[in-house]
């Protein structure tokens, strides 16, 4: 044969292997590229989940919260927070799995309620969410009370459990502290109507929400309670008594 041609055919070869080695070093970098596109985007979910609910956290929720109600073009808004009753007693008798698992099922069924919107768990036995307002179709705190009561079967036997809402409207432009700390008011107020309700039946429960700016809202906020001749149904917040002791 002649020499040039196996010249040629060597270098041909040679430039076909070169070219099969080359080509695996692509795949093999862009394999590694997309594993560690997906692990950084793990990673940025970890960061915003609950790690036990996979609602989002307490550190997701006030980053867009906080974004999303400084937006002065939003629809208005209420705000809307959970706290589970007692809920000590379940890990004491149950155990911390079925806790846990109670709180998972209760995380589903305030997600689902919602519908999509905002909501996180922000620590503990504690829900929040940010709920669009379309028309009057507010929030129903008694019914969502209703729906977190339903009993949960868990690890073959039947959790009870009852939680306490708080809501409270948010229109315009507003800080989300602001406007958590008046659901919040809205939730112990609720607890010491209940509270009552229990001891003297006859008295009637008032819920709904809390309208902003209106005088029962400024008096939860300042501390002082209104004076409107019958029993007081105002409950001070931990924010307002710690800031109090703090002066």
């Amino acid at each position: 044969m002649n020499p040039a041609v196996v010249a040629v055919l060597l270098t041909g070869l040679a430039g076909a292997g070169v070219a099969v080695w080359l080509g695996r070093r692509v795949r093999r970098a862009e394999a590694a590229a997309v594993e560690l596109r997906r692990k950084v985007l793990a990673e940025r979910i970890a960061a915003r989940q609950d790690s036990l609910t996979g609602l989002l956290n307490r550190r997701a929720f006030y980053e867009l919260g906080t974004a999303l109600l400084a937006d002065p073009a939003r629809q208005p808004m209420s705000a809307v927070l959970i706290d589970v009753d007692g809920f000590h007693r379940i890990n004491n008798a149950y155990g911390q799995i079925v806790g846990d698992e109670v709180l998972v099922a209760l995380g589903r069924r305030f997600a689902d309620y919602v519908g999509g919107q905002l909501v996180a768990r922000l620590g503990g036995d504690e829900f929040v969410a940010l709920v669009r307002v379309l028309g009057d179709n507010h929030p129903d705190a008694a019914r969502l009370e209703e729906l977190l009561a339903t009993p949960i079967w868990v690890g073959g036997q039947v959790v009870r459990i009852t939680a306490t809402v708080g809501v409270s409207s948010v229109a315009g432009p507003a800080d989300l502290t602001r406007a958590l700390r008046r659901a919040e008011s809205m939730l112990r107020r609720t607890k010491i109507v209940q509270r009552r309700t229990r001891t003297h039946p006859s008295t009637p429960t008032q819920r709904g929400s809390l309208p902003e700016g209106s005088p029962l809202e400024q008096a939860l906020l300042t501390g002082h309670e209104p004076r409107t001749g019958g029993d007081p149904v105002y409950c001070r917040t931990r924010v307002v008594a710690k800031r109090r002791r703090r002066h």
